[in-house]
C-alpha cells in the first residue's frame, strides 16, 4: 500500500522544518481549538503540539468528558500555566455546536485556530447492506459539522484566523482499493468540497484541508489491522506538528488548498512560484474532464 507524492521526500514521522519549538512557528498568546481531542484519535496529539507550540488557551471538543479529561491533564501536566476548557460536544448538533461555540468564547475569547480532527468511520459494509440511518449518520458527522462551524464559530474569531479541516486519502482513492467504504469516502470528499466553500466565502479566513497521513488510531484499525507487510503507520505528531506549520507565515501560500502531511514542507516552499501557478493544484476535481 503505497502513495504517490508531491515531493520527493515522503515523512513518517516530525522532522525539523515542522519542529513547534522553532520560533517562527510560535502561537504564543494565539486561542486554539481542536475537535476530536479526546482519546482514540490524533485531536489530542494536536493539542499538545499547539501547547508547545506557545498556546495557553486551548479549547477541547470532543463526545465523553473522560476522554477529554485525559487530554487536559497530559496537557497541564507538561504545561501547568495552559488554560484548558473542556467542552463536550456532539458536533452532528446545531444546538449542541452553539453552545460549545458559546462558551469556549466565554471563557477563553475570541479564537484563532480551529483544529477540526472530529470524524467516524462506520464498519465495513456495501451500501446495500448498510443500515441507512447508520448510513446516514456517517455524513452527518463529517460533512454536515461544516454548516454548523460556520454558522456558530465563524462569527466568534479573530481576523487572519486559521481553520484546518483534516480529511483523508480516501477521498483520492478509487473505491476498488477501499470496498465497502461509501460513508466515509463520499462524507470526506464532501467535507474538502466544504471547506473550499468556506474559504471562498470567508476570504479573511485562513483554510486548509489535510490529509492526517495514516496514523494507528482506533478508527484506522477497523480498515486497515496492524496494515498489511511492510506497511509503516505514520507517527501522530507528523500531522500535529504539520498543524502548527499551517498557523505560521510560511504556508501562507497553500491557502485553500487540500495537503498531506506526509509532503515536505521545504519542497513545497521551494516550489511556491509553480503551485500558486495553478489554481486547481491540489483542489478536488473531477479527473477524466477537461473542464477548468
Amino acid at each position: 500500500m503505497s502513495f504517490p507524492s508531491f515531493t520527493k521526500v515522503y515523512h513518517h514521522s516530525s522532522y525539523p522544518a515542522i519542529d513547534t519549538l522553532r520560533s517562527e512557528l510560535s502561537v504564543k498568546d494565539k486561542t486554539v481549538i481542536v475537535s476530536g481531542a479526546g482519546g482514540g484519535g490524533i485531536g489530542a496529539t494536536v493539542a499538545m503540539s499547539f501547547a508547545r507550540a506557545g498556546a495557553r488557551k486551548i479549547a477541547l471538543m470532543g463526545r465523553t468528558e473522560q476522554s477529554l479529561q485525559r487530554t487536559k491533564d497530559n496537557i497541564v501536566k507538561a504545561f501547568p500555566d495552559a488554560q484548558i476548557l473542556i467542552t463536550t460536544t456532539d458536533i452532528s448538533k446545531a444546538e449542541s455546536v452553539g453552545t460549545a461555540a458559546h462558551n469556549i468564547r466565554a471563557n477563553l475569547g475570541a479564537w484563532d485556530v480551529f483544529a477540526h480532527c472530529a470524524a467516524v468511520a462506520p464498519d465495513p459494509v456495501s451500501i446495500t447492506g448498510a443500515d441507512e440511518d447508520d448510513w446516514w449518520h456517517t455524513f452527518e458527522i463529517n460533512a454536515r459539522f461544516s454548516s454548523h462551524f460556520a454558522k456558530h464559530f465563524l462569527p466568534k474569531c479573530r481576523p487572519n484566523a486559521t481553520y484546518i479541516g483534516t480529511n483523508a486519502a480516501a477521498c483520492h482513492i478509487a473505491a476498488s482499493r477501499m470496498p465497502k467504504s461509501s460513508a466515509y469516502s463520499a462524507s470526506k470528499i464532501a467535507a474538502a468540497k466544504l471547506d473550499e466553500y468556506i474559504a471562498h466565502e470567508n476570504p479573511q479566513l485562513r483554510v486548509f484541508t489535510l490529509h492526517p497521513g495514516v496514523v494507528k488510531t482506533k478508527m484506522s484499525t477497523r480498515f486497515l489491522g496492524d496494515g498489511p507487510p511492510g506497511f509503516v503507520f505514520d507517527d501522530p505528531e507528523l500531522p500535529a506538528n504539520f498543524m502548527v506549520w499551517l498557523v505560521s507565515a510560511e504556508a501562507e501560500f497553500l491557502r485553500g488548498r487540500y495537503l498531506w502531511c506526509n509532503w515536505d514542507v521545504e519542497e513545497l516552499i521551494a516550489r511556491k512560484a509553480e503551485i500558486e501557478a495553478n489554481p486547481l493544484l491540489f483542489t478536488l476535481t473531477l479527473g477524466g474532464w477537461p473542464f477548468q
